[in-house]
């Protein structure tokens, strides 16, 4: 199984954006998990005070599949079947859960899946994917990132600094502190509400491509 992960230091990065791309860049080439970390056995719902399936999770963990759900309109997940994904998944689970979840998902949705991607941080405590792409976003302010933000930053395959609706000193100031956290690798900077095939002239939609080629050598298109 090929695994593409998509992580943020918080909400309002570009995230599921990001995915859509990915997605879109490969259509019907791979499934989609969410995972969503959810406590108190939903009462403290990560997305919304409204209702939402986060509620409904009443043990460690919980694998979303109906489509009634799932297709929500303006729906992450519903984005990301839009996008091209041959199909979705949304797993909640508590803390401390996502090693039990993500062996509930390889023996169960995923045992014959070629490729994923997985949207969400917590679960790459668990999972080490072959690429993991951190999307971060000067509009979110620091003091709602993640604890694990820059620890994912040095473990990252690809940044992307998203410049959607983000100043253009913000962007270069992030832009400068993330090659600095890399020892000097500079981070890709792109609106991820574009097509990926733009995203620094490519560079990461043809490094997807070479991870995604078939075992037998013919060319992902």
């Amino acid at each position: 199984m090929i695994i593409v992960s998509v992580a943020a230091p918080g909400n309002g990065s570009g995230k599921t954006l990001a995915g859509r791309a990915v997605l879109s860049a490969f259509p019907g080439r791979l499934r989609a998990v969410k995972f969503t970390t959810v406590y108190r056995d939903g009462a403290n719902c990560p997305r919304s005070t409204g209702p939402c399936a986060c509620r409904e999770l009443r043990g460690p963990f919980t694998v979303v599949r109906d489509d009634a759900t799932l297709l929500t309109p303006d729906t992450d997940t519903a984005r990301l079947a839009e996008a091209g994904a041959l199909a979705v998944r949304w797993c909640l689970a508590r803390p401390g859960a996502h090693a039990a979840a993500w062996d509930h998902l390889r023996a169960t949705d995923l045992a014959d899946a070629g490729a994923i991607l997985t949207e969400g941080n917590t679960i790459l405590s668990v999972l080490w994917p072959d690429r993991l792409i951190m999307v971060m976003s000067p509009a979110v302010p620091e003091e709602r990132w993640k604890r694990d933000t820059w620890d994912l930053v040095v473990r990252a395959a690809h940044i992307i600094v998203n410049t959607h609706d983000a100043a253009a000193g913000a962007v270069d100031d992030l832009a400068r502190r993330v090659a600095r956290e890399r020892a000097g690798r500079e981070p890709i900077v792109a609106d991820v509400s574009r097509p990926l095939a733009s995203w620094d002239d490519g560079v990461l939609r043809d490094d997807l491509a070479r991870v995604l080629a078939p075992a037998d050598g013919s060319v992902v298109t």
